[in-house]
């Protein structure tokens, strides 16, 4: 196992800052899973903190394809001032409805629906 180093977010566990992305410049990834704050279909992943979403942007160039895992909660909403544009290898993975996601697919993102499990 590995850890990039770098400062500890503790809300989001996340490691960022100068260490974190001088290793990940040393890195390549075939897959990255990534979630986010919110997700917009024209601005892209957001998150409370620039650093973590520099930190995004840097993995989404080191691999060939980025997943980008998020609820219907997150599509659309635009909390935060840190951005970090999907680009051509991502695919979004979320329980988002046909609406939700047609702006996504309007841009060229790949989509994947998955249902809610309804069990209690």
């Amino acid at each position: 196992m590995h850890c990039l180093g770098g400062t500890l977010r503790p809300l989001s566990q996340a490691l960022v800052g100068p260490i974190a992305e001088s290793a990940l410049d040393r890195m390549s990834f075939d897959r990255a899973f990534l979630g986010a704050d919110s997700v917009d279909p024209e601005r892209g992943i957001c998150e409370a903190d620039l650093a973590q979403s520099r930190l995004k942007e840097l993995m989404a160039r080191r691999c060939t394809h980025v997943y980008l895992l998020a609820h219907a909660a997150k599509l659309g909403r635009r909390p935060f001032h840190a951005w970090t544009r999907l680009g051509p290898n991502w695919t979004l993975v979320t329980t988002g409805r046909d609406e939700q996601v047609v702006p996504f697919r309007d841009r060229g993102i790949r989509v994947v629906t998955v249902p809610l499990d309804q069990r209690a």
